[in-house]
Parts: C-alpha cells; structure tokens; sequence
C-alpha cells in the first residue's frame, strides 16, 4: 500500500463518483463557515485508527440526537479575522468582534459541560471537549461593557465613560435649548425653513432660508440642493457647540481604551481562544456528520485492513436524497455485493453484465463512493455489518470519454485512462471501470479488456467492471479470482429491478428490448442470425437462467410462507394447551380447596360428639372408641383429599438439596422440565443441564432429584446458557453449512420456545457474513421470533445475533 493517495487519480475519482455533492450536503448543517469548509475539504484517509476515531464521533454524536437530547450548538460566529487581528499587538477590535467572541466562548463552555454530562456515553466527544478553556470572566467582561443588543459601548464600561456621557447630554441639551430659543425668535421674523434644530457636521445647526444668509451672525456648514436654505450655527452656539465636540472626542477616545482593554485581556489568553475555536469547528463538523447519518439512515461501516469489500444493504447517498420526499430508504433498491475473500477463495474482480439502464454504473458509483465516504469519516447509508477496506488508491474510469479540447476519440480516451490505472494500480487499490473495452472493435476490445483484467487481479487490486462483452463473461467464469455478476431484469416487463446478482451472468436483452420498443421482426430475426446460433443460444441461456432463478425464489418464498402458516398453527395449538392445563390445575386447587373444607366440617362434627360424650360422663372405653372412629374419619378424608392433589404435588420433591453429579436425572422446578445433569456445580453453584438438544447452566436450587427417566438427544447439543431470573440460551453454528446451521435453529428454536426461553442467543460468528445473513433471514420468517439485533460490542457484536421470542 502507498504512503500517499495518487492525487491526480483521486481527484478523478472525486470527480466521476460526484463525492464533491455528498460533502456539499453535509456542509449543509454546519453551523460555521469553517466548519463547512472543512466538511468541503474532507478526503479519504489511510490511517485505521484515525478514521476509526472520526466514525465514532460520529456515532457518539448520533446517538445523543436520535435520543431527542438538543445538543447546546448554534450558529458559530466567524472568529478567523479576530483571531488574526489579536496576533497584533496594540491593535483593539471592533464591537461586533469582541461580541462575537464572547458568543463563541459561551457556546463553547455550554457545550463542554453538556459533553462531560454524558462521559460514558460519548467517550471520544469528551476528549474533544476537554482542551476547551472555560474563559467565563472574558465573556462576562464583554457583556458588561458592550450591548449586544445594538452593538454599543454601555456607559457601566468605565467610570469615566459614564462621566463623559453626562456631561456630553448636559451639554447638548444646554446647546439645544439655546438654538430652540434662537429659532423661535428667527421665525417669528419668518427667517426659517423650519423651526427645528438638525445637525450638520456634528454640530447643532438652524435652517436659514438663504435670502436672511448676512443677517444673522453665525458659521454656515452647508446648504440644501436648492440652494433656498442654509444650515448656520449661530455665534451664541458656537462655544457649547465646541464643547459638545470635544466631549464627542472625549467618549471616542475612552471607547477605544475600552476595547482595547477587552482586546488585550482576550489577547492574553489567546492560545486558549484559538483552541476553543479549533475544537468547536471540530465539533460543528462532527454534529453535521451526524445530521446527514440521519438523513441518509446511514451506519458506520466495519473497516478492514485486509482487502474484504463487502456492503449490506447499500443505497446511494444522492439518489436517498433526490428521492428525500418520497420516503427515500424504500424508492432505492439495497445493493448487496461482496469483493475480497469470500468462502476462503479471494475474488479480487468482479465483471458485472446486463442490459442498458439497468443500473450497472449505478452499482459502481455507489461502491466507490460508500467506500470514499467511510475512509473520509462518514457514515454510509448501508447495514451497520458492512466491511470497508483501507483502499490504497481510488481509479475510476466512467463517464463520458471523449474529448473534443484534446482531439480524443472515445476509445483513445478511455484507453488512455486504462494505461495510467495500469501505471499506478497496486494491491488494495479499488479499481472502477465502466464499460471496459468500448469503442473498437469488439472481439480486439474484449481481448484488451481480457488482459488488462488479468493483470490487474494478479496485482490483488479490488476490482469492478461493467460490460456487454460475452468473452469477458466466459473470462469470468473460468479465471481464479474473477467473478461474473448482473443486475437483474424482469423478462416479462423488459425492465430492470436494480436487484444485483452474485455469480450470474446477465444477458444484454437486446433483441427484446428492440421488440418492445416497436423494431419489426424480421429484422430482429436477420439480427439474430447474423449473431450466430452460438451467440443467440448463450443469450438465451442467461434469460432462462434468470428466469428460473426467479421462479426458484418466488417457490422459496412461498415455502416460507407455508412454513410460517404451520408455525402460527403449531402456536395456536400450544396456546390452546396451556389454557387447558391452566384449567386442569384450577379445577384441582378448587377441588382441593373443597376437600379441605370437608376435612375441618368432619373435624367439627367429631369433636361435637367427644365433647356430648364427655357431658355425659361416658366411660374411657367409649371416649376412646369414639375417637378412634374420629382418626378413621380423617384418615378417609385425607385419602381423598391426597387423590384429588397428587397430580399437582407429584413434582415437589424434599427440600434437601441433592448432591448434583453428572448423569443424574434432576426436575428443574422453573421450567417444570425434566433434564440431565451434565457437569458438577462450578465455583458459582451453577449447574450444566441438558433438556432435549438444548444446554443450560443454571442455579443449583433450582434443581430436584427425581427417579423419572430422562430421554436424552441422540444430536450433537449446541452449547447454551442461563443464570438467575434473566434466563437466556445459546447455540453455537460456527463451522457448520448453511442448510445444516438452518436445521439446528429451527430444531433450537422450537425447544426454545417449549422451555418457555424468553431470549436466546445464535452464535455464527463473523467470518463472511454468509451466515449470518442466512441464519437473519430465517429468523424474519420464524412466527415464534418477537424481534432480533445484532450483539453489542462485549455480547459478541457482529458475530453473535439476539433474538427475543414470544
């Protein structure tokens, strides 16, 4: 792998899978200018560990919004010019700057305790906010002198401010008055346009019209456009006039002590202001990452260091979004497509054929710009399962490959680009070609096409290629690491699904097409003929290996289906069962209840003739027959009484606990089943049992001995757990095929369900993810399954799936 991304290459690439329009979108929810220019700015990385830490910040980020808790971010003001401007010393900042500076630092010291609220969930989010400075007294000392309502210098500032401003209204209002008793007296002589005092130059001035200019003693500072008025301050106002300027100068003078003062106290903690800004940016950054996860309903992927491709569930984020309104997630069809190790087997090119329009480059643009997104720091709009690899280079050949500025045909074009993917492609590198070999002969383009593919899998490069080409299908199938796949078509309709295909070939349905579109048949029919019978017959081959592929899926489908049916009936019977044996059980605690009843009756009325008998003074002969007849009474009763109960007592076994040993048959009194043990109690007490082909460890007090014979599974039993009130179950699939791993966890499932199991576990581990996807995919159809997730991270993660029962 390169040290460095081949940046010529990478900006190609950036270009023809449009990345620049995803980046744009996040930018969109930035709350800073920087901060969207730097999500504008982003580029795939190479370290593991940094991206890794970019993805879980994201993460981190997304779960506090999805939550519904309101991240304390806002729109950050622009501090770059500020920041720049502290760097001078002696140099103040304006209002606007100083006040846009304290809004930051607030935004900021809010955001860090929200943060450090949620530590344990947000690990890596703290550590971004634990170098933010709490500068409260910088903040409060702007918000003491400065308005940041009006952007003006409060008179609190500064005593000497206040002072100034006093005296500055004093001396206005003095100065007014005095051009108000002027100006009565000018327009009582009807000398004034108006009888008002304005301001001229900073001066309070009187509107002379202009024919009285020499009759009143005073300094002109303008005239109106008309030239019929002139602004004069009189001589009287002169001298207040003069010192209403000099307390003007005055205030501005101690305006810019003021802010300079606020400017150097921020200029001394300026290491600290710029990494509060840095880290804010930073967080503006990754609270827009995780907006547009949201709105993309993306996850962050697996990332790989080995070269394993494998997306789940992928969508293209632009087309999500161009369809946003239309409820986005269902109008795109997922793309699963695996590329890499698959099954032990490395497949490092897959050749992907089919009709026009079918959503081939499609498929391209939305690996290679999933795979961009991830190392860049993105989530993806794919399943949370899917694996990215640490690509080495991005080399991308689609679009329109000719060009008129360099005279090039289309073939020369895109050979062109061929060659330098040729020059600069190594292992780990993702190669993306469309319509590889077009533009020349076909038969020379096919063998160019053949050889360049051959090359680049023998160097281990991660290879995708679209192509119409029949030759580099049969290629294909028969080259070590190469693998034939297609977009799927619906032969009935003529119109592509957009569902991809692993391992088949698609045919071009050019002739159908034709026909559809209105072409006659006796052309189609001198077309196919000069194809070849060959050619025609390979043709149709794939469309009926299409077809029965999608027959074989829709009887697969309803197979399942019956399935399920059985499953809800077999459900509906244990249901039925159980409301029976609830009955049984209730009818015998009446008739217990009645029996008891009739016990202490018996005892009355025997006890009433001991005491007759005694009254009247009988003999001990008779007081002793009398009461052998009482025990010969209750002895009946009781015979009775033990009839009615002994089905519902036979399970409760002596208090003494049993000394547990393996192979000794036990009655686990909370599940009311009868089991084996396996394995002597562990240091915890707990025991290894074995019910059917089930396995469970459980607490020994739970257990009775019992003389019932237990009829042990003749199955290899999956290894399975349990402990306490919260009991679970487990079986373990690993190293088994998928149609024997099916049989287990339906055999599992059902025993499960018996047991009355209300969650178990499956595990399946990682591997290539066939598996688990199989072993998902069954578990939608089970009627007994309520709901299943994927382990979290300590439970397994992704190689261990939960699944809750009814």
């Amino acid at each position: 792998m390169s040290a460095a991304f081949h940046e010529e290459s990478l900006c190609s690439a950036i270009a023809a899978l449009e990345f620049h329009k995803v980046l744009q979108h996040v930018a969109a929810f930035a709350f800073s200018t920087s901060g969207a220019e730097a999500i504008v700015s982003l580029r795939p990385l190479r370290h593991l560990a940094t991206i890794q830490t970019l993805l879980d910040e994201t993460s981190e980020m997304r779960g506090l919004l999805d939550a519904g808790e309101a991240v304390p971010l806002s729109t950050l003001p622009d501090l770059r010019n500020a920041l720049k401007h502290l760097q001078i010393s002696g140099r103040a900042l304006a209002v606007r700057e100083l006040i846009d500076l304290a809004t930051f630092l607030a935004i900021a010291r809010r955001t860090r305790s929200f943060i450090a609220a949620r530590r344990e969930r947000c690990p890596r989010l703290h550590e971004v906010v634990q170098s933010l400075t709490n500068l409260q007294a910088e903040e409060h000392a702007v918000e003491s002198a400065l308005s940041f309502v009006d952007g003006s210098v409060k008179d609190s500032a500064s005593p000497t401010l206040s002072r100034i401003r006093k005296e500055l209204g004093h001396a206005t209002a003095e100065a007014r008055e005095k051009l108000q008793s002027i100006a009565k007296k000018l327009a009582s002589r009807d000398m004034l346009q108006e009888s008002m005092v304005t301001l001229r130059e900073g001066r309070l001035v009187l509107m002379l019209k202009d024919e009285f200019r020499h009759r009143v003693e005073g300094l002109i500072h303008d005239e109106s456009a008309s030239g019929k008025t002139v602004f004069i301050e009189p001589m009287e106002s002169v001298v207040l006039n003069n010192r209403i300027r000099q307390l003007q100068s005055a205030e501005r003078e101690e305006i810019e002590r003021i802010l300079l003062m606020l400017s150097d106290r921020f200029r001394q903690v300026l290491p600290a202001v710029s990494e509060n800004h840095a880290r804010m940016i930073q967080l503006d950054v990754i609270h827009a990452k995780a907006q547009a996860s949201r709105v993309l309903h993306a996850n962050a992927p697996q990332l790989q260091t080995e070269a394993r491709l494998q997306l789940l569930s992928a969508r293209h984020p632009l087309l999500l979004l161009r369809n946003e309104g239309n409820t986005a997630a269902g109008k795109v069809i997922p793309l699963e497509l695996e590329l890499g190790e698959q099954n032990g087997q490395q497949v490092f090119t897959l050749i992907i054929s089919g009709p026009n329009a079918g959503g081939k480059t499609v498929a391209l643009k939305t690996v290679g710009l999933l795979a961009m997104m991830a190392l860049a720091g993105l989530h993806i709009p794919a399943d949370p399962d899917s694996e990215i690899p640490l690509f080495g280079n991005f080399f991308v050949d689609i679009g329109d490959r000719q060009s008129i500025e360099d005279d090039l045909s289309t073939f020369t074009s895109h050979m062109s680009r061929l060659i330098e993917i040729l020059h600069h492609a190594q292992t780990s590198d993702l190669v993306l070609i469309d319509e590889i070999g077009v533009g020349t002969d076909p038969e020379a383009g096919a063998a160019l096409a053949v050889a360049i593919l051959r090359e680049l899998n023998a160097r281990g490069c991660l290879s995708l290629v679209t192509t119409h080409h029949g030759a580099l299908k049969s290629f294909a199938q028969n080259e070590p690491g190469v693998r034939n796949g297609s977009m799927d078509f619906d032969q009935n309709s003529l119109k592509p699904t957009y569902h991809f295909r692993a391992g088949l070939p698609g045919a071009s349905y050019a002739f159908e097409i034709a026909a559809r579109l209105g072409l006659e048949e006796k052309l189609i029919a001198a077309a196919r003929e000069m194809v070849g019978s060959d050619k025609s017959k390979i043709e149709s081959l794939l469309a009926d290996l299409q077809t029965q592929l999608s027959e074989q899926q829709l009887r697969a489908s309803a197979t399942q289906q019956e399935e399920l049916k059985l499953r809800e009936a077999r459900q509906r019977y244990e249901e039925k069962w159980a409301q029976l044996k609830t009955h049984e059980q209730k009818f015998k605690k009446e008739a217990v209840a009645a029996a008891e009843q009739l016990l202490q009756n018996a005892n009355a009325v025997l006890e009433k003739a001991i005491r007759e008998v005694r009254e009247q003074n009988a003999s001990r002969e008779v007081i002793r027959t009398a009461k052998e007849n009482l025990q010969s009474l209750r002895e009946q009763v009781q015979a009775e009484h033990q009839k009615i109960i002994a089905p519902v007592e036979e399970e409760i076994e002596s208090t003494t606990q049993p000394d547990l040993q393996p192979g000794m048959q036990v009655k686990w009194l909370k599940q009311n089943a009868l089991a084996t043990v396996l394995e002597a109690p562990d240091a915890s007490n707990k025991v290894l049992i074995g019910i059917g082909n089930m396995r469970a460890r459980v607490a020994s007090e739970e257990l009775r001995a019992t003389a019932q014979p237990v009829v042990r599974s003749a199955v290899a039993l999956p290894r399975a757990s349990a402990a306490g009130t919260h009991r679970t179950s487990e079986i373990d699939l690993r190293g088994l095929r998928v149609d024997e791993a099916l049989a287990e966890v339906d055999k599992f499932l059902d025993d499960a369900l018996l047991a009355s199991w209300p969650e178990v576990r499956i595990i399946h581990g990682k591997g290539t993810g066939a598996l688990r996807k199989s072993v998902m995919d069954y578990l939608k159809t089970h009627s007994a399954v309520r709901s299943f997730r994927t382990a979290a991270m300590g439970e397994g993660d992704y190689g261990v799936t939960i699944v809750e029962l009814h």
